[in-house]
């Protein structure tokens, strides 16, 4: 089965650094349309130009699995999250979720995501299965080695921390602006990835299920990196 990995589509009305994001979506269902995937893998930040109308029109193509980030639509896009926790299976593949950044308090009407309500997620994924294929956040974990201008915080290294204590065999996140990717080995053996879908980058990767496969390719459509999990 062919899963299509995308983050931070972020379809907004706006020019950003001079890049027309309205046609975010456009630019979606072309790359679904040219690689046909079975199930679309979205880490968030579709940001408040997305309808409805948007999502039906990807539905109609994909099945989709999203969390989401602190960049939406929200009355939308949680009609279309998947809940916290919640471990789905498709081509073999067991994969969950949990929406939002991490933090104590919501911030000028973005949920958010509590440590708590994060643990407990990761507890639920625990108690259902023995091993986890993918695990999908936007909130990115505390890894100075890729992210050298991360400052380290309680909320990434927690992220951090549960991802070393659920050791997930591919961890997949957004949020971070650093180029078309960013890939990583966590001490605990779990492969990390982080693609930037939005109109600036234009990135997204294929996985494939029959041999545990992503490859991330750029706005030219030319592969650029490769990882197995």
């Amino acid at each position: 089965m062919r899963f299509l990995l995308v983050s931070d589509i972020h379809k907004s009305y706006e020019f950003y650094r001079g890049y027309d994001e309205s046609v975010a979506v456009e630019w979606l269902l072309e790359i679904i349309d040219e690689t046909k995937p079975q199930v679309l893998i979205s880490a968030g930040d579709w940001d408040e130009g997305m309808t409805s109308e948007d999502f039906g029109r990807i539905l109609s193509k994909v099945k989709l699995l999203t969390v989401y980030g602190n960049h939406e639509n929200f009355p939308i896009i949680q009609r279309y999250a998947i809940p916290n926790g919640k471990v789905f299976e498709f081509g073999g593949l067991k994969i969950a979720g949990i929406n939002g950044l991490v933090g104590d308090n919501n911030i000028k009407g973005i949920p958010i995501t509590t440590p708590t309500q994060f643990m407990n997620a990761i507890y639920r994924i625990k108690k259902y299965v023995p091993k986890l294929d993918i695990l999908v956040t936007h909130q990115p974990p505390y890894i100075p080695e890729i992210y050298p201008k991360m400052r380290p915080d309680n909320y990434n290294e927690l992220v951090f921390e549960a991802v070393e204590d659920l050791k997930p065999r591919l961890f997949f996140n957004g949020h971070m602006t650093a180029g078309c990717y960013s890939s990583y080995k966590f001490p605990s053996g779990t492969k990390y990835l982080r693609v930037d879908s939005s109109q600036i980058y234009k990135c997204y990767g294929l996985l494939e299920s029959e041999v545990n496969e992503v490859r991330v390719y750029n706005e030219d459509n030319e592969e650029v990196f490769s990882l197995t999990f």
